[in-house]
């Protein structure tokens, strides 16, 4: 990732970037790679516009996401435009439009740059590069388990197997506080329930009491709202969690998480994953389970998704659905923090020969092409010494070198160890091509 100095002319827009080859080759692999997954998996890609009507594709957003969003005015209709924020809620419009009809559960996948901006001081960049997938159509545990189970398979194709799933309800918070409406309804102002809500997912007991204290909770309610704060680990915090919240809506949350949990079993993801019932997500379309992908050294989440039953009948038709959005670049800062790297995407052979045998090279480039090499082939007419040192700049591992005036000679140079080997024509052509061969288009710490 390359950024030009201030005042360059060079200079580009804070928090966009500029990838260079290598960089552009990792993210070229992890699109590749993740998409091969969701593929796998029954999830078809979609293509959504970069930006879109703003008064349309609103209606899915939260207000926090529609602060962040760059607008401007379209040219030619004089219409408020955004460029697009989020790409589930323009997901969710093609589900209850142009897809409504169409058998369900549809699963969708997608690739896509989404733009939001962010303060300078943030870290955080203004255009983020997502890929994720949608199921729609469907209620079930099964398809909630689904998800997190092919987000997890996407992580795990990149090398990453150090994270951990981090998976709250929302049912479970709101019922409590529906349980504290009813019975403390005249004392339980906006601005104490907000506050009430924000010392709950900070951990702040000390804050929390002072807010119950102010509301008039006293008792066994005080004592079992000040243990919500604990509610994190493993499934053993689902009986406590119904001891705390004696409420029907919550009891319906554990029951759901209960479910899930019994089918991620079955995915072998048992010991990636942890529950946290203190959570409220800021992106405010999640109606049921939502989860964060956490690696360690990182500052954000490397995914996030969660069931939105709600979003797509802002657009149409009411339609359960659930998903979830993988950070290109959160992925690969955690893959790097790994100590491991991707697959190299050197160039395997540079073929060099005089003007007359230009003919030859590019049919030797074609069949090595052919069979699967990348390869170059030499413009500038430089010598041997000239070219083995171009290959090694440039990350080339071999330099075929074709000389002779009426009988052709063939010389294959490891750039590595420098030793030349010299062949026949027909032995340059691999066999195995480097790229099918075992390994190489995997990651290299596998």
């Amino acid at each position: 990732m390359k950024r030009a100095a201030q005042g360059s002319r060079t200079n580009i827009p804070g928090g966009m970037a500029t990838h260079l080859p290598e960089g552009a080759s990792l993210r070229r692999y992890a699109q590749e790679t993740i998409l091969s997954i969701f593929f796998k998996w029954g999830y078809k890609e979609v293509v959504t516009p970069v930006f879109e009507y703003l008064d349309i594709l609103a209606a899915g957003l939260s207000s926090g996401l529609l602060e962040k969003s760059y607008k401007f005015v379209d040219r030619e209709s004089g219409k408020l435009m955004i460029l697009r924020p989020d790409i589930t809620p323009q997901v969710s419009r093609m589900a209850a439009g142009i897809l409504s009809d169409e058998p369900k559960p549809l699963r969708l996948c997608y690739y896509g740059n989404v733009f939001r901006y962010e303060e300078s001081h943030a870290g955080r960049e203004r255009e983020m590069f997502q890929m994720g997938c949608e199921l729609v159509g469907t209620s079930a545990p099964e398809a909630d388990a689904e998800i997190i189970a092919v987000a997890s398979e996407a992580v795990r194709g990149l090398g990453i197997d150090d994270f951990k799933i981090v998976i709250g309800q929302v049912g479970y918070l709101c019922g409590i506080v529906s349980f504290l409406k009813d019975s403390y309804g005249q004392n339980l102002l906006p601005e104490n329930e907000q506050t009430l809500q924000e010392a709950i997912v900070k951990r702040d007991v000390d804050l929390l009491e002072s807010i119950l204290d102010r509301i008039g909770i006293t008792g066994k309610t005080k004592k079992n709202i000040l243990q919500i704060p604990t509610l994190f680990g493993g499934e053993e915090i689902f009986d406590k969690a119904l001891q705390i919240a004696r409420n029907k809506d919550s009891a319906k949350a554990i029951e759901n998480l209960r479910q899930i949990c019994s089918i991620l079993r079955l995915h072998q993801l048992t010991d990636h994953v942890l529950f946290d019932l203190c959570d409220i997500r800021g992106i405010d379309y999640y109606s049921g389970l939502f989860f964060e992908i956490f690696s360690p050294g990182m500052a954000y989440p490397i995914g996030r998704g969660g069931r939105y039953d709600t979003l797509i009948g802002r657009f149409g038709h009411e339609c359960p659905s659930t998903g979830f959005a993988i950070d290109i670049e959160s992925i690969i800062m955690a893959k790097e923090k790994q100590g491991r790297s991707f697959t190299d995407s050197g160039i395997h052979y540079l073929i060099i020969g005089d003007k007359k045998d230009h003919g030859l090279i590019i049919e030797i480039g074609r069949e090595l092409r052919g069979a699967g090499c990348r390869v170059i082939m030499d413009t500038e007419g430089q010598d041997a010494d000239a070219s083995v040192d171009y290959a090694k700049k440039n990350k080339i591992e071999k330099v075929i070198v074709i000389q002779g005036e009426k009988v052709k000679e063939y010389s294959v140079i490891d750039v590595k160890t420098g030793k030349k080997t010299k062949v026949s024509k027909e032995k340059i052509i691999p066999s195995h091509p480097p790229l099918l061969k075992k390994g190489e288009r995997k990651l290299r710490s596998r």
